[in-house]
């Protein structure tokens, strides 16, 4: 791999994990907060919400597992 491919790379896998975690502390704040208020949280925000549209759930875990069948399926070239 050549030394700029290495870079992008590299500075595409930090966005990319920045990205997750940050999602994931936005999630748990908000559950936080709900918690605080002695609000629903938001795991039981979301499975009242796939049980009023259970369509699109399906479709969303279809995505998702579509998703991750991408990232682990996928051939690794050695240079």
């Amino acid at each position: 791999m050549l030394p700029e491919q290495a870079r992008a790379l590299a500075t595409g896998t930090r966005f990319l994990v920045l990205v997750v975690f940050g999602i994931l502390l936005v999630l748990a704040a908000f559950d936080f907060y709900w918690e605080l208020r002695r609000d629903h949280s938001l795991g039981y925000r979301l499975q009242q919400w796939s049980r009023r549209y259970p369509l699109y759930s399906i479709a969303l875990l279809a995505l998702v597992g579509a998703l991750l069948s991408h990232f682990f399926w996928q051939e690794f070239r050695a240079p």
